[in-house]
């Protein structure tokens, strides 16, 4: 009797410590931010984005499928679009696709590097709405590949540059724009200017490249609008998984198919998630945002410790970002068997995108595959 009043007791107060954290688990103060007018030419910047959209800088890992001709036009584009950066800027080809842009500044002690890719994913057109190199203009927004990922950064760094060139402006310290035409396909444009600013001794104080963004749910239990800023970026690995066969005449299959044996395995892999594993970055976020949750919520985001593997399960079960932030991702996206119905392949692969979390490795996560 005694056993089950202490263990009584014990729930109540871990019940009353969770409720205590939950209820002063509320949102830092703010600072208020007054309203302030960014001056920019809206039909200019319009206009030079949509000619963008228009060039078909579509990346592929084998680089004969590219239209190089629309790689140039792209590059031609921006030399007629922005005379003043090309003007003023120290400007150099860098690697197969890499344009390094200098402007030089007051001084040279604490310089800043903002980034983007001019190239794009392939787009299945008869998907689309809109026809995704059109950039068609139609109910307020622009539609084509690229608006987001990411000729539109790309766009608002030249648009801003062009701008204060115009009236003059010096930087306090240099800056440099650095864009690249391969980063889609892991290209090596990217690391070759890095190596470049760092054979001539130049280590940028900061850093500002594509992610994040201003967003809305993608918190459960969080309603406002949050500015999001992706402080860093999970590792990549490209994976194939392939079966061999001896082929034949599909009107005699073996017991288990090619593609039979590869559906398993990626059924395998999928229900079998990754470590549940919570970085600082996503700790910090979920204990800003987490308190402008709903109570309920706020008696998970309060109590992390506690309910992670709560967190763990709802994770799994949701998919999509939210998991993302806590564990390394595996995405099935290509399957390759035979060319006609009737035959099997002599080799039937399926290919996946991994994202690997801070702890994993790419011997830790194919280890991990393999069991």
């Amino acid at each position: 009797m005694e056993i089950l009043i202490f263990i009584g007791a014990a729930l109540v107060l871990l019940l009353a410590f969770i409720l205590i954290r939950a209820l002063f688990f509320r949102p830092y103060p703010m600072k208020e931010i007054p309203p302030f007018a960014v001056e920019v030419d809206r039909d200019r910047a319009v206009q030079n984005l949509t000619r963008m959209i228009r060039c078909k800088t579509v990346s592929y890992l084998d680089t004969s499928l590219e239209a190089e001709g629309e790689f140039e036009k792209f590059r031609a584009l921006l030399r007629e679009c922005y005379p003043l950066v090309h003007q003023y800027c120290q400007f150099q080809r860098i690697g197969r696709t890499g344009l390094l842009y200098h402007w030089p500044g007051k001084s040279s002690e604490k310089p800043t590097v903002y980034m983007a890719h001019y190239d794009v994913v392939p787009a299945e057109e008869e998907a689309w709405e809109q026809p995704p190199f059109a950039g068609i203009i139609k109910d307020g927004f622009l539609w084509g590949r690229g608006t987001l990922d990411t000729k539109g950064t790309l766009c608002a760094i030249l648009e801003g540059a062009e701008y204060l060139l115009a009236q003059g402006f010096v930087p306090a310290n240099d800056i440099y724009l650095s864009f690249s035409g391969d980063e889609e396909t892991n290209g090596a444009s990217a690391s070759d200017i890095v190596d470049y600013l760092a054979a001539n001794g130049i280590t940028p104080h900061m850093v500002l490249d594509e992610g994040g963004a201003i967003v809305q749910g993608a918190v459960p239990g969080v309603q406002e609008k949050c500015a999001l800023v992706g402080t860093g970026e999970k590792g990549k690995l490209h994976l194939r998984f392939t079966v061999k066969s001896k082929g034949g005449h599909a009107s005699s299959p073996p017991p288990r198919t090619p593609i039979g044996i590869l559906a398993r395995a990626v059924c395998a892999v999928e229900n079998k998630p990754f470590r549940f594993h919570m970085a600082g970055p996503a700790r910090e976020m979920f204990d800003i945002l987490g308190r402008h949750a709903g109570f309920g919520l706020k008696l998970v985001f309060a109590n992390l410790k506690l309910f992670g593997s709560l967190l763990n399960l709802a994770t799994k079960k949701m998919g999509g970002e939210f998991n993302a932030l806590v564990r390394t991702t595996v995405a099935f996206t290509k399957m390759k068997a035979s060319d006609t119905v009737n035959v099997f392949p002599a080799a039937a692969s399926v290919e996946a995108d991994v994202r690997m979390m801070e702890g994993d490795t790419k011997d830790s996560v194919i280890a991990a595959l393999k069991q």
